[in-house]
């Protein structure tokens, strides 16, 4: 499926090249926000992340590592469509975990962290509980903290990542730390049970993509 997502290292390339722009300084968390979608102003590309939604301008997580970073349209027609989605069409956490399981169009899960990978839990609901719990993904852009690494019991604050973090409006969009934010996840989230509308595979744990060109 077109279009195909940049290299890892183009992909980190951009990541850190946005960290230390003005317009990262000026522009923070948006749910729903951020997107590739370059364009010539003036005669001149204008290729950042953020998108107005009418009152604050600025991006989320996944228009910055999954679409940004790798020049993929967060809008994919046809993407992740299957009994098993409880995303299709448009590229984010919950959608790339189960592309990584079924169709494999731009994800895969890899047990050993490369610099571009991506690091993800999904968005999901609880039993009771109106309001979902809103995924995360990162952009990994160093490993030499993790020369061990076992994916049964990951240690993701060893990795070096480029993310960007609610609530809307934190400032700056994209920050650069490591992953314990992804180990704190998964303290609070052991279990699956009580889940809805997350397959039991994925369940809610963190989880490592690489993204096929």
């Amino acid at each position: 499926m077109e279009p195909r997502p940049a290299s890892a290292a183009e992909a980190v390339a951009r990541a850190r090249q946005l960290l230390g722009s003005p317009g990262n300084q000026a522009n923070g968390y948006l749910l729903g926000g951020g997107d590739y979608r370059p364009m010539m102003v003036s005669g001149r590309l204008v290729d950042v992340p953020w998108t107005n939604n009418g009152v604050a301008s600025g991006c989320d997580c996944s228009g910055f590592a999954m679409s940004w970073c790798y020049k993929l349209p967060r809008h994919r027609a046809g993407f992740n469509r299957g009994a098993w989605a409880t995303v299709a069409d448009d590229v984010n956490p919950n959608s790339g975990i189960e592309d990584s399981v079924h169709g494999q169009d731009l994800f895969r899960r890899v047990v050993a962290p490369e610099p571009g990978d991506l690091v993800c839990y999904p968005t999901f609901r609880l039993h009771g509980y109106p309001q979902p719990w809103i995924g995360h993904v990162a952009i990994v852009v160093g490993v030499d903290r993790a020369s061990s690494w076992d994916i049964a019991a990951p240690q993701w604050h060893l990795l070096d990542v480029i993310q960007v973090r609610g609530p809307n409006g934190r400032r700056p969009a994209a920050i650069a730390t490591d992953g314990s934010v992804f180990d704190q996840h998964d303290a609070t989230w052991p279990h699956p049970m009580h889940l809805v509308g997350v397959e039991g595979e994925a369940s809610v744990k963190t989880v490592m993509l690489r993204v096929i060109p």
